[in-house]
């Protein structure tokens, strides 16, 4: 074997890879270059713990600790500079030893901040072992442990250390709070399990599985947090044992929501009747789990404002036949999607405001001009590829309305209703206290039909 050769092929290789990388980064308008931890953090700020040497996730190596050599590496570590220079010199001396028979024996010096490393030395031994695919690379670490505080970034820190003090792994690294506790249930763990060798295997065996699927099919948000959402959605055993080509159908068939990292979402409907919790000063409390907000209508512009300025969520929102007064003047802070289709994080949502037509007030449709307003929409809703939620103030002809003309359902929502086969349809108008015995669900082939008169809360 010649080393000199291989050495010089791998480091061409490895150029070609950067300038590639750094191409894509500038075209993404991202930092092409390495991060520098000293214009991240001040270190003073922090308390410095010897971790001794870890093996570290290659995906986690994300910089160095100064500037002095960022500016000679792409963003994932790969050489940038002439293969006549003396730094490419340098980095084929290190691929020599790494091809030896002795290999790389000294494992570069690092900081870790916020679960991520930045090398103090060494940079081009990660650069050399990063670009032969190692998915470990040894690090003797220097952890920076900030101060507690009740910052986002800071708080899932502290969950991870939890963690990785029971699970020993580094690899899943979560975006957002709470997701560590998830894990934990989604397998069927307590908060103080510790974990053996053969579960810490089986799970980063599954997770390595489920990370090039996701990269195959373009789907590079965080996969900590996807691998959350299937666990959400299917039982673990079920995802260990499958089969690639049932991995490459669930995920084919969940790709929005693993887009967005949640494999469901709490909704919270409502309509008709102000609900005392969400009038008061519990608000935020009462709609803690709510991922957002869905309004059938025939609720006051004060009690849509109060809800979005209080609990800091989304909130969309269609007319109910009395809302005239809202046309003038809308809720602030509320986003309305009557005749509209509106996709949130991933999910088509579908509004049809207003009621069957009784008198000459506004925001009331006969059959034929409610058959007009759904038509506008049909282009729409093919090039969204379907709907998933459909939301409309007055019911589907059949499904909870009454026999009066006021509270009359629409046949034409039938044939939507079989047209798109949406997962849920929220519907308001008929009050819940209308009849005692009123029943509030019903359902029809694959869809939820539902009366959310007053407070309704979903899982989709």
């Amino acid at each position: 074997m010649n080393t000199d050769t291989d050495a010089y092929q791998q480091y061409l290789y490895a150029r070609r890879k950067a300038r590639k990388t750094l191409f894509h980064d500038r075209l993404k308008r991202k930092d092409p270059y390495l991060k520098v931890l000293d214009h991240i953090v001040d270190e003073r700020k922090c308390r410095p713990l010897d971790l001794g040497i870890i093996d570290v996730p290659s995906e986690l190596i994300v910089g160095t600790r100064t500037d002095g050599r960022a500016l000679s590496f792409s963003s994932d570590f790969m050489p940038l500079l002439n293969e006549k220079s003396e730094f490419a010199s340098k980095w084929m001396n290190v691929c020599r030893y790494h091809l030896s028979d002795q290999g790389i024996t000294q494992a570069p010096l690092a900081y870790e901040y916020l679960g991520r490393f930045y090398i103090a030395e060494g940079n081009k031994r990660v650069s050399v072992l990063k670009s032969y695919g190692a998915p470990f690379i040894p690090l003797q670490v220097t952890r920076l442990l900030p101060e507690k505080s009740e910052r986002d970034s800071i708080r899932l820190y502290y969950e991870f250390l939890k963690f990785y003090k029971l699970s020993h792994l580094y690899s899943l690294q979560f975006s957002r709070p709470g997701y560590y506790a998830k894990l934990l249930r989604c397998l069927g763990y307590d908060k103080d399990h510790e974990w053996t060798r053969k579960e810490r295997i089986t799970l980063i065996g599954f997770y390595g599985r489920l990370e090039n699927e996701l990269d195959k099919k373009g789907i590079h948000e965080n996969h900590a947090d996807c691998l959350v959402a299937l666990l959400e959605m299917y039982t673990y055993d079920y995802l260990v044992e499958m089969s690639d080509r049932q991995m490459d159908k669930v995920i084919a068939e969940n790709r929005q929501r693993l887009a967005y990292g949640k494999g469901f979402y709490s909704i919270t409907c409502i309509a008709d009747e102000e609900d005392p919790l969400l009038y008061s000063e519990n608000v935020k409390e009462a709609l803690k789990d709510t991922d957002f907000i869905l309004s059938a209508g025939d609720l006051s512009r004060e009690y849509l404002e109060y809800i979005v300025t209080l609990s800091n969520k989304p909130l969309f929102y269609i007319h109910g036949n009395h809302d005239a007064k809202l046309l003038e003047n809308p809720p602030e802070g509320c986003i309305c999607f009557d005749d509209d289709l509106y996709v949130y994080q991933g999910i088509r949502i579908l509004g049809l405001g207003g009621s069957f037509r009784y008198n000459s007030d506004t925001l009331q449709y006969s059959e034929r001009e409610m058959e007009k307003r759904i038509r506008r929409l049909k282009l729409k809703i093919a090039k969204a590829g379907g709907v998933d939620i459909v939301v409309s103030h007055a019911p589907i002809k059949g499904y909870g309305d009454l026999k009066d003309m006021p509270h009359w359902g629409f046949a034409c929502f039938n044939r939507l209703l079989e047209d798109l086969k949406p997962r849920f349809w929220f519907y308001g108008h008929v009050h819940t206290n209308y009849q005692p015995s009123m029943k509030r669900i019903h359902s029809n082939d694959r869809t939820m039909i539902v009366n959310v008169s007053g407070k309704y809360l979903a899982r989709y």
